[in-house]
């Protein structure tokens, strides 16, 4: 498995963001640290068009359970911007747990390799197919595209 917590993860910012404001949101939340030079990955930049993607980058954000919970919060009264949450491998329990406590605000949550077993109505796991070790960093290619079969299977359900 690879290191998550390389002192060079935790540099640069906690979280960043792009795309339109009032878009539907994808939180990510990232336990590699990708994102650290203050922009999303770049496989991420063209979802931006009609996204707002907001990237929360663990190493770099100690508390990043009550970070969670502050944009999470935040969407309380917004009843209009559609909010979907990405994240991974080691982190995918807690975020599991964290999403539970606000349920009406998230319509999914997509584990990418999570490394324990998903058995909640609201989340749904993409695994890879390729021979990169799990799991796979969110930055990848696969973990893009396996997003956004899920969130159009969403759309239109």
């Amino acid at each position: 498995m690879r290191e998550f917590d390389e002192p060079s993860r935790a540099a640069g910012p906690g979280v960043v963001a792009d795309g339109p404001a009032g878009a539907p949101t994808v939180l990510v939340i990232d336990p590699a640290g990708e994102a650290n030079h203050n922009e999303i990955p770049a496989t991420w930049r063209p979802l931006t068009e009609h996204l707002r993607v907001v990237w929360l980058r663990v190493p770099a954000a100690p508390s990043w359970k009550s970070t969670v919970d502050t944009v999470l919060t935040r969407h309380r009264d917004d009843t209009t911007t559609v909010l979907d949450v990405v994240a991974s491998g080691p982190i995918a329990a807690d975020v599991i747990e964290l999403v539970a406590a606000h349920s009406d605000l998230v319509r999914s949550v997509l584990l990418v390799d999570p490394e324990v077993a998903v058995d909640v109505p609201f989340a749904h796991v993409i695994h890879h197919t390729n021979d990169t070790p799990a799991p796979l960093p969110l930055g990848h290619p696969d973990v893009v595209q396996g997003v956004l079969a899920a969130l159009e299977l969403h759309r239109t359900t």
